[in-house]
């Protein structure tokens, strides 16, 4: 009996002539990307195109994610040529074009220069207008998304982190700020150069949230703005609390 992902790939592959690109012949799986932590995603070769169909993950409230808001992103951004190009989306696959360059280390996201590629990445994607009727990100909704998960607790050191968590989360709310696309996992392995320019892939978390919480991802305290600790703590407690659920 077929599992549901590898149904979920086959439908997709079977629905080829309805993608937004011209292909000679059905896509074939090569091989699977291995890597991803939450979904499944398939190299697939048509012709000379090299075809990534990611199956998503079917929990995607408890994840955290909204497939319709990652598709409306990748939408807005599409025309900056920072993102892999999407061929067809629905609630349950995402198929893309398979940028083949060099996935970054920690190495490399560490060299200042390299930092500031990634800077001016940042700072195109802020500057994309966001629609005034899209919702903007509230940070304490999405912290007790995971909280409500965890198994209660009678560790203090726990639950004082949780409180925590939520205070700079609802003071982040609080605050008057304008929302920006984010893409919210700005790690190496979500960077790809290919000839000199560099692609953000993984678009999962993306979100309109504060201005700043993609350079805090990226200079850590080093970004000067009212916001960094917060933003920072924030990041790093979601970071904890996603850790947690995985076990």
């Amino acid at each position: 009996m077929l599992s549901k992902q590898v149904y979920l790939l086959e439908q997709a592959i079977a629905g080829w002539k309805n993608w937004n690109i011209s292909l000679s012949e059905k896509p074939k799986v090569e091989r699977e990307l291995l890597g991803g932590s939450t979904n499944r995603s398939f190299l697939t070769i048509s012709g000379f195109n090299k075809i990534v169909i990611r199956v998503n993950n079917q929990n995607n409230e408890n994840l955290g994610f909204d497939r319709q808001r990652e598709i409306k992103i990748l939408a807005l951004i599409e025309s900056l040529n920072i993102s892999p190009k999407i061929y067809f989306a629905d609630k349950n696959v995402l198929v893309s074009d398979f940028i083949e360059g060099y996935q970054w280390t920690n190495k490399d996201f560490a060299i200042p220069s390299n930092k500031e590629k990634v800077f001016s990445v940042i700072n195109k994607i802020k500057n994309v207008k966001v629609p005034f009727f899209l919702e903007r990100r509230k940070y304490s909704k999405y912290c007790q998304n995971y909280i409500k998960q965890l198994v209660a607790t009678s560790n203090p050191r726990k639950n004082k982190f949780y409180d925590e968590l939520m205070a700079v989360a609802v003071t982040l709310d609080s605050k008057v700020w304008s929302p920006v696309i984010n893409h919210q996992d700005i790690v190496p392995g979500n960077l790809i150069e290919k000839d000199n320019q560099i692609f953000l892939i993984d678009w999962e978390y993306s979100a309109f949230g504060h201005p700043d919480i993609d350079l805090v991802r990226l200079y850590g305290l080093d970004y000067e703005s009212e916001s960094t600790k917060d933003l920072l703590f924030l990041q790093q407690g979601i970071d904890k609390l996603w850790s947690i659920l995985r076990g």
